[in-house]
């Protein structure tokens, strides 16, 4: 059974004001607390202050349960970007090459609405080879922002930045991952050292972990808030020693910024549900490229918006007994569901149903998240395949690669679709009214 969280106090304003008059009519019997009388206006007045402090007194459970969550490492989701296969055509085949550079900007066609339309981002370089006439990139639906300067070390354990256009949307692929560099001198960087370079300086590329427990001294590592922005760099702790006690002097638990060090930040901003735009929809070039046309075969899909607090309450316990790893068949499509395009998803063994399936086998079969407006009308099973990308099945795929058992091999796929048809019969008791029914059904 669930725990109830406990109502520290359930009065309400009407309770609290009759409690009020009933005291002051037993103190002072002769006064008449009449609707014109000033103190009338007092204790109306008071009482609705003691209402709202009552509840934000019964807010403590909630906030509790919070603050357990933040120690249980629970974050919440922040944005996913819609993904889309875009399609780069020039009229005819020439001898020359034609070059889509990396971020160019593509939006649909007739936008509709106040809202502003969606822009897709190319990810990558892409060209057009001589002799022929088209070419696919991938784009997604987020604006990329190049080495935003975040802040500077101080050469002390625990520094935090922000970045400026938070949230940072989610890396659901290599091409989105997040890049927090520190500027280093070009003497120091190692042959193995990543970095990059960025106006003349050289900035070490440092590492996103999950917590700084049991990394490696010297480590150059960093935790992420994505919702909020917020970069945290490794705290220093007084450790136990080897005989058991505390040491005297604060360590730091991973490397930290030198003082006066640019700290300067790579990464992708915006996404949501917007970005799940419909098929041959987006083209128009925001970034003209000459001679060239572009559009999007397919539904683009895998956006979602970032996840309420609500929401994040409910999944604390869920994310808490899968403890980021896939061993049992709710850990499977717990993970899967995190991507923006699936709705539900099914994990089972296959040996479990097949009696010469290879063992250790496990399928995850997955549902099209479809937008609200698409579920007003009736679909048939082409349709809901069109919300079948490759891309968001192989974002899962690596996904559940990267936290199953070694043993394991798992295999997902889209969930095949056929039309139903239900055919019912009522059957009403006899106390009911057939109108009734008739206008509930």
């Amino acid at each position: 059974m669930t725990l109830r969280s406990p109502n520290l106090d359930d009065r309400n304003f009407d309770q609290l004001l009759a409690e009020a008059k009933a005291r002051v009519l037993s103190t002072c019997p002769q006064w008449e607390l009449s609707p014109s009388d000033p103190a009338t206006v007092l204790l109306d007045a008071f009482s609705h202050l003691t209402e709202v402090m009552i509840y934000r007194l019964n807010r403590l459970p909630e906030k509790a349960y919070i603050e357990f969550l933040n120690l249980l490492g629970l974050r919440m989701q922040p944005p996913t970007a819609a993904s889309v296969e875009l399609t780069f055509t020039r009229p005819r085949a020439t001898d020359s090459v034609t070059e889509i550079p990396r971020g160019s900007r593509v939006t649909i066609e007739k936008p509709t609405g106040s809202q502003e339309p969606p822009i897709f981002v190319t990810a990558q370089p892409a060209v057009i080879a001589a002799g022929k006439t088209e070419t696919t990139v991938i784009a997604y639906n987020a604006e990329l922002v190049v080495g935003e300067l975040a802040g500077c070390g101080n050469g002390k354990p625990g520094v935090s930045v922000t970045v400026k256009r938070a949230p940072i949307v989610e890396a659901t692929s290599e091409d989105m991952r997040l890049i927090v560099g520190i500027e280093i001198s070009a003497a120091n960087v190692g042959e193995r050292a990543p970095s990059i370079r960025f106006k003349d300086k050289v900035y070490r590329i440092w590492n996103e972990v999950d917590n700084f427990t049991n990394l490696e001294p010297g480590s150059t590592s960093y935790l992420v808030d994505r919702v909020s922005g917020v970069i945290t760099f490794a705290p220093a702790v007084r450790m136990k020693q080897k005989d058991g006690t505390i040491s005297d002097q604060a360590q730091a638990l991973a490397a930290i910024p030198e003082s006066g060090k640019e700290i300067r930040v790579w990464y992708w901003c915006r996404g949501g549900v917007q970005g799940n735009v419909a098929a041959e929809t987006l083209k128009t070039l925001r970034d003209a490229v000459p001679g060239v046309s572009v559009t999007n075969h397919a539904r683009a899909s895998g956006g979602r918006s970032a996840e309420s607090l609500q929401n994040a309450l409910v999944r604390g316990p869920e994310e808490f007994r899968s403890l980021e790893r896939a061993v049992t068949a709710s850990d499977f499509e717990l993970l899967a569901k995190r991507n923006g395009a699936v709705a539900r998803a099914k994990a089972f063994a296959r040996a479990q149903v097949w009696a010469h399936a290879q063992p250790g086998t496990v399928e995850v079969l997955l549902v099209p998240e479809i937008p609200a407006d698409a579920l007003e009308t009736v679909l048939d099973s082409k349709q809901v395949a069109e919300y079948h990308t490759t891309n968001a099945q192989a974002e899962i795929q690596n996904l559940l690669d990267s936290r199953c058992a070694l043993s394991t091999k798992t295999i997902v796929s889209w969930a095949r679709c056929k039309t139903a048809r239900v055919q019912a019969r009522v059957v009403a008791y006899r106390e009911e009214e057939a109108a009734a029914i008739q206008q509930r059904w």
